[in-house]
């Protein structure tokens, strides 16, 4: 899967790919390899994850492997969102790692977005403005010509129909890492 994804990134442009991999297949590791490639090319990357994986061991992860890393989610307290922000907005934040609206962040030579657990129904905002944070994505990916990534042990009926018509490449993990 690994060499997949780096022959994509290796032709430049934008390509949707759906990670289909079973709960504890490495999708994650995925993720952060693929994100390191991105961060040594000195670019950045966004990672939406389910409000409820936003966790503080999920921050902890990323932060691990990544010095610079900004964090958006709807817990935040305003001054500390804006903070964020800011830091993206000036080129001081690698990974940017959030919740639906993470989507939006200003960065400034995106080179990747990633979508876990991309069936989650918290990436569709309810309220106005009304939007799904994938579809906001895939858009976005579309017009700064940058890799998506969207990954799932369940994907969604419109990433799997768009995998099994070749709008996205499909690449799989079926077993469990031991």
């Amino acid at each position: 899967v690994l060499d997949r994804i780096d022959a994509r990134f290796g032709r430049g442009g934008f390509h949707g790919m759906l990670l289909h991999g079973v709960t504890g297949s490495g999708k994650t590791e995925v993720y952060l390899r693929a994100i390191k490639q991105v961060v040594e090319a000195g670019k950045e990357a966004i990672v939406l994850v389910p409000e409820i994986s936003l966790t503080p061991q999920t921050i902890r992860r990323f932060r691990s492997r990544f010095p610079h890393v900004a964090v958006l989610h709807s817990h935040l307290a305003d001054a500390e969102r804006h903070a964020q922000w800011r830091r993206i907005a000036a080129g001081e934040a690698q990974v940017v790692v959030g919740a639906r609206s993470a989507i939006f962040a200003p960065t400034r030579r995106l080179g990747l977005i990633v979508i876990d657990e991309e069936h989650e129904g918290t990436f569709k905002q309810e309220t106005t403005p009304r939007y799904h944070a994938r579809d906001v994505a895939w858009r976005r990916a579309e017009l700064e010509g940058v890799p998506l990534l969207l990954g799932s042990a369940t994907p969604s009926l419109e990433s799997w129909h768009r995998a099994q018509t070749g709008r996205c490449e499909l690449l799989e993990l079926p077993e469990r890492v031991l």
